[in-house]
């Protein structure tokens, strides 16, 4: 049987038509967000470990020649520890804190000689956490079995994102001080902390 071009649908097709429509709408809504989520989850990884690697590097080319390593220490609710190093023939301290209240780990230094004048914090990660940031293992230049230099170890952990999209790295780095065999270095510059700068 011929239909006239008036005829229309029937109710049961624009009923079969509309279902398959909302069955397709709702797969590709639940793609999208799904894409979008792991957009966000990648994002937060890469943004955790730049910052993990920013850290490294910088305290790497420090720690690596320092001379000495104090011993970390608590005040007010913030973590330290500070090292001497010699930067452009200058005996220079470096100090970093980890700072739960703003979850920073950050870095400041000073010359060693002279009046006390710290420059401002510097950054090297946000977001961090730690129940104990810094270890020192100290030197034991005469045992066969110990370290012949100092060690500093830092171990933090970086997040970055919110819910769902949260990404956190896991730091756990353990420094030689290739200089630094002195077998007590508790007060290496300590005169900085708690000091604002």
């Amino acid at each position: 049987m011929k239909r006239r071009d008036d005829s229309g649908f029937t109710l049961a097709e624009l009923i079969v038509a509309t279902s398959l429509m909302g069955v397709v709408t709702a797969v590709t809504t639940v793609a999208i967000v799904q894409i979008y989520r792991s957009y966000n989850s990648i994002d937060a990884e890469i943004e955790a470990q730049t910052q993990v690697t920013a850290a490294f590097r910088t305290l790497d080319q420090e720690i690596r020649y320092a001379r000495s390593i104090s011993d970390p220490a608590t005040v007010d609710g913030d973590f330290y520890v500070e090292y001497l190093v010699n930067l452009d023939d200058v005996d220079t301290c470096v100090e970093l804190r980890l700072r739960p209240s703003t979850s920073e780990l950050q870095r400041r230094q000073w010359v060693k000689t002279g009046a006390l004048a710290p420059t401002g914090w510097t950054t090297l990660a946000s977001l961090t956490t730690s129940a104990q940031p810094f270890t020192v293992t100290p030197a034991d230049a005469n045992a066969l079995d110990a370290f012949r230099y100092q060690r500093l170890r830092v171990f933090f952990t970086a997040k970055v994102g919110s819910g769902e999209a949260s990404s956190s790295r896991v730091t756990d780095i353990t420094f030689t001080a290739l200089n630094a065999t002195a077998d007590d270095n508790s007060g290496t510059c300590t005169e900085a902390r708690g000091v604002s700068s």
